[in-house]
């Protein structure tokens, strides 16, 4: 009895130290730095390929995506993702042109998983 009455004391105490430390998550990997949406996405995505290209802008929404600004990008993240990966599911963009570079392309994948921050 004295021995379990030992060993209970034993790991209440190691418990208990492992309580009060806190470990900060290490974020590695593509995805560790900050996605700015105006500076990383919009200028270079989609002002250059997709809405001045005449396409996808208010005057003319081909498809039905207007992809002009924050909340237009934001509320269709997931389907451009798909589009900009070249999925098999739906139509490749741009449109008869080569996929983006893979790097503006995590960029995109990136800001999602981050939280699609209007920043």
């Amino acid at each position: 009895m004295r021995q379990i009455l030992i060993f209970a004391g034993v790991v209440l105490t190691l418990t208990a130290c492992l309580k009060d430390k806190s470990v900060e998550p290490v974020i590695a990997g593509p995805c560790a730095d900050t996605i700015y949406f105006n500076d990383d996405l919009l200028i270079p995505i989609f002002n250059t390929s997709c809405n001045t290209s005449g396409c996808h802008s208010s005057g003319d929404a081909a498809a039905g995506y207007v992809l002009e600004g924050f909340d237009n990008i934001s509320d269709n993240s997931d389907v451009l993702l798909k589009v900009l990966q070249h999925e098999a599911s739906v139509t490749p963009m741009p449109l008869g042109g080569d996929k983006l570079a893979d790097s503006l392309i995590q960029k995109f994948d990136c800001w999602i998983q981050q939280g699609k921050l209007n920043n």
